[in-house]
């Protein structure tokens, strides 16, 4: 049972570290993009669009991207943290592991039940509009991008804690 616990957390955790990776990626590669002299026919293409505007449709793109990354690894994230804290309360028996395990899942289901969908509708909202003044909604934006990843951060950290009483309970 705990090498099954072990395996899923550690896919769990696995998975968190890489969706962050790539979100934050999508949207560093465009600068990288616009400024790399690696391929002349994008540049010919994006140079034809109104000034500044290639950045801004990729920019969308990137957002929609990692709308979609998000939505899929948050059911994801409740299919594994729900397997997780089932066979932790059927095989470990120890009242640590179900508490570790519910905070992760719990912090699990309200970024993917109320942030991701709150956040996904608000960025749609702003992603084709001056920011300058700052449009309705983009504060509370900010605000829920800001809780996403501080419970994101709560739950790896939650996780790493977890994985390191397995291991201890181990050599027990």
């Amino acid at each position: 049972m705990k090498t099954a616990i072990t395996l899923l957390l550690g896919a769990w955790l696995t998975g968190t570290i890489v969706v962050a990776f790539v979100a934050a990626e999508n949207f560093f590669m465009i600068d990288r993009l616009l400024q790399s002299p690696v391929s002349p026919e994008f540049h010919r293409d994006a140079a034809a669009l109104p000034a500044g505007e290639a950045r801004v449709m990729l920019r969308h793109l990137s957002s929609e991207l990692n709308r979609y990354y998000f939505r899929v690894w948050g059911w994801t994230e409740l299919l594994l943290g729900g397997l997780v804290l089932w066979l932790a309360f059927r095989g470990l028996r120890q009242k640590k592991f179900v508490i570790g395990f519910s905070i992760m899942l719990v912090s699990v289901a309200v970024m993917t039940l109320y942030i991701t969908p709150r956040i996904t509708v608000l960025g749609r909202a702003v992603d084709f509009v001056p920011r300058n003044p700052p449009p309705p909604g983009m504060a509370e934006f900010g605000i829920l991008h800001g809780a996403y990843s501080a419970l994101d951060l709560l739950k790896l950290l939650m996780g790493i804690w977890m994985a390191v009483a397995l291991i201890r309970s181990e050599r027990h």
